[in-house]
């Protein structure tokens, strides 16, 4: 498993991230996910958990949100498999047993020394 790159709130490209995916999120916690694996982003509540998830395009900063994957909604196919091309990002909000957990920035490894701070 790759390790997480704790990233500032005060890093404008971080601050841009957030105004596209999660606008509210007061949180600090930020963490950058080198994905060479695929990603599951099914995006359902367990036991108190659940992970909110976005996809952004990193050259136009345009997002668009995973629908929720419950037993009663619709299923995408393929979204327990998710590899990321260059220029997608998944941002990914964690609740974990009802205690917000933060944001994780999942790229592709191609992608991951454009979004390290300065």
């Amino acid at each position: 498993m790759t390790p997480a790159i704790k990233l500032s709130i005060t890093d404008s490209l971080v601050k841009r991230i957030l105004q596209a995916t999660y606008p509210s999120y007061r949180g600090r916690k930020i963490t950058l996910v080198a994905q060479s694996y695929p990603l599951n982003v099914k995006s359902y509540w367990d036991g108190g958990s659940r992970s909110f998830f976005m996809f952004l395009r990193l050259d136009t900063f345009q997002a668009v949100a995973m629908p929720a994957q419950s037993a009663y909604d619709a299923q995408g196919r393929g979204a327990d498999s998710v590899t990321l091309p260059e220029g997608i990002a998944c941002v990914e909000h964690c609740i974990f047993c009802g205690k917000d957990t933060g944001i994780r920035i999942h790229v592709n490894p191609a992608n991951i020394t454009k979004l390290l701070p300065q």
